[in-house]
């Protein structure tokens, strides 16, 4: 296996590529028949095809980082 290739891991965020539009998740664990993910921020898990899982690109990290920022609470 190639060092420098890429693959899903437990605790990793990664890119469900499977439908038109790809779903942000954070890996729970990962399998050979399937990689199960979680929303970012919380949600329902799912699981997805390995060989469609992949890094998320600059604008999916940043919208993964806008989904995990706790908000401040407002001061009464």
């Amino acid at each position: 296996m190639d060092s420098d290739k890429w693959s899903p891991a437990v605790q990793r965020y990664a890119v469900d590529a499977s439908d038109d539009e790809p779903r942000l998740g954070k890996v729970t664990r990962c399998t050979e028949e399937g990689v199960f993910l979680l929303p970012p921020g919380g949600g329902r898990e799912w699981e997805a095809v390995p060989e469609k899982v992949r890094q998320p690109t600059a604008d999916e990290w940043a919208r993964i980082r806008t989904l995990t920022t706790p908000v401040p609470r407002a001061a009464p």
